[in-house]
């Protein structure tokens, strides 16, 4: 081809026709930038075609790690269930002046249980990596950036809005409490069934006495050492209302996570079965 352009140019100089010569090298020039703009398209429409593949790759292995993600926040938040549900059971012994109860040991279990959000980060680095506008779904987008920047750091270990519940408790109930070692006492907590996506969270619940993966035979719990001092002691009473506070905004965080996960995943499934 371009032996034919030149010796066409060649012709026409040597005719001396420069008008005409002028005329070709612009149409030539034309062409070749018509195409050029023709190769760039072309390996513009390849690169959207690669981008839109791994944009897919990337959504499913995200929407994976989500769900997973879920089943340790829908058992964390059980948890933070369990301990208000036993600051109000403990509250109204306090409030109500009532005798000690043996059940309470549970109580008092769950009272001082913390738990944090360890989520599989790896699809939402490599779509950082790659950038995020690898995403064309604009809610999809904002809502990752939302989870792994905003709501997740708010509930790992090191976190600076909650202390740790666990941690504010230890101290106290290392010298005021012993650990329940009846056998007979019993407790059980079956978690509602929830659901994400197409994937179903179901089966789990906590019973105690239970048996280890040795076939040992254990249980959990921590009695008072004096529970009609411990009613009126004010260290205790402030940690009760401490760590309420702090199981709240633990516990809102936790809904908001679980929330937005489950739109976040609704989103991903509409958009892969539209591909």
């Amino acid at each position: 081809m371009a032996k034919i352009f030149r010796r066409i140019r060649e012709k026409l100089l040597a005719e001396n026709r420069l008008r005409k010569y002028l005329l070709y090298a612009v149409g030539e020039i034309i062409l070749v930038v018509v195409g050029i703009l023709i190769a760039l398209q072309i390996n513009a429409i390849n690169q959207d075609r690669e981008r839109a593949k791994m944009e897919t790759v990337l959504l499913g292995q995200i929407k994976f790690e989500l769900q997973e993600a879920y089943a340790d926040i829908w058992r964390d938040a059980g948890v933070l269930t369990m301990g208000n549900n036993a600051h109000r059971t403990i509250s109204s012994f306090i409030t109500e002046d009532k005798a000690y109860a043996e059940s309470l040991c549970f109580d008092f279990y769950w009272l001082m249980q913390d738990e944090y959000v360890y989520p599989t980060s790896a699809s939402y680095a490599r779509i950082k990596e790659v950038g995020l506008d690898i995403i064309k779904n604009d809610s999809i987008r904002i809502y990752l950036q939302s989870l792994f920047e905003g709501y997740f750091p708010r509930l790992d270990k090191n976190n600076s809005f909650t202390p740790d519940i666990s941690a504010a408790f230890n101290d106290y109930y290392l010298t005021a409490f012993r650990p329940n070692t009846d056998m007979e006492l019993r407790f059980s907590y079956p978690l509602a069934d929830d659901t994400v996506g197409t994937r179903i969270y179901t089966d789990v619940s906590y019973e105690f006495p239970r048996m280890n993966q040795q076939g040992e035979r254990f249980t959990v719990g921590y009695a008072p050492l004096d529970f009609e001092h411990l009613k009126k002691d004010p260290q205790f009473l402030m940690l009760l209302e401490q760590t309420q506070r702090y199981r709240n905004t633990k516990r809102r965080h936790y809904a908001a996570v679980k929330a937005t996960i489950k739109d976040v995943v609704g989103w991903i499934e509409a958009e892969l079965e539209r591909r």
